[in-house]
């Protein structure tokens, strides 16, 4: 098998390679270079959600960006834009806004929305909104909500569609970006529902007078409250 009796052929008179061996056989002429593997084609960046086909924009699609400002505690949500939306005035438009809610979590400083615009099933906003007061632990438990509704005048505002993103999915101070297409209504996790999440803890003290036959509340301190505000802070006080 190793003599050198010259170069191998095959059937068609081409030089064939050795077995076992990488280089091509010796001999005269042009020696054609071993076949290579046919390219990968490229990938998508490994922060972009995508959607694979028209079957799921009915509702149409919406291009946002999230950023876990980890050194600020804040989580910037970038509403780009949305494309094909559901028509929803008698005129065949919509007046669209994207409202924002985290879960789980019921307090106003929960929710945040972009502007409206106005007769556009296009809608191009290039809005950021800023949740301030974010925790490493909020982004292993909490998911981001991206709603997109219609502003009515006259009647209550409409739902066209919505996305989903737990906090989980980003990685600390890198923005992600996500092309999606809209979902129906999903339905709240009773968890969710219930906001089950600690709201903080607070130090009492309680005491019984028999002089006065009364009960004895003394407040002393709180801490860890949730926060109720845009700020990403409370103005707390105790009712009893």
């Amino acid at each position: 098998m190793h003599g050198h009796s010259g170069p191998q052929v095959d059937g068609d008179g081409n030089p064939a390679g050795v077995l076992g061996s990488v280089q091509p056989s010796p001999g005269p002429g042009p020696v054609p270079s071993p076949a290579r593997p046919p390219a990968k084609p490229p990938e998508d960046e490994p922060d972009a959600d995508g959607y694979e086909s028209d079957d799921c924009t009915a509702l149409g699609t919406l291009d946002f960006s999230l950023l876990y400002d980890q050194e600020n505690n804040a989580l910037h949500c970038t509403i780009s834009k949305a494309k094909g939306l559901k028509p929803m005035d008698h005129n065949g438009l919509a007046d669209p806004y994207v409202k924002l809610h985290l879960l789980p979590g019921a307090s106003k400083a929960n929710k945040l929305r972009t502007k409206t615009l106005r007769n556009t099933l296009n809608p191009t906003w290039n809005e950021t909104l800023t949740y301030y007061g974010i925790t490493d632990e909020d982004m292993i438990r909490k998911t981001l909500r991206i709603s997109v509704c219609d502003e009515d005048k006259f009647r209550h505002n409409e739902f066209i569609g919505e996305t989903r993103v737990p906090l989980k999915k980003l990685k600390a101070n890198h923005t992600k970006t996500f092309s999606i297409c809209l979902e129906k209504q999903l339905p709240v996790d009773k968890t969710e529902d219930k906001s089950l999440e600690e709201r903080g803890r607070i130090l009492i003290s309680l005491k019984y007078s028999s002089q006065k036959q009364g009960l004895l509340v003394g407040i002393v301190r709180c801490a860890h409250l949730a926060a109720m505000d845009a700020n990403g802070y409370s103005d707390p006080y105790v009712k009893t």
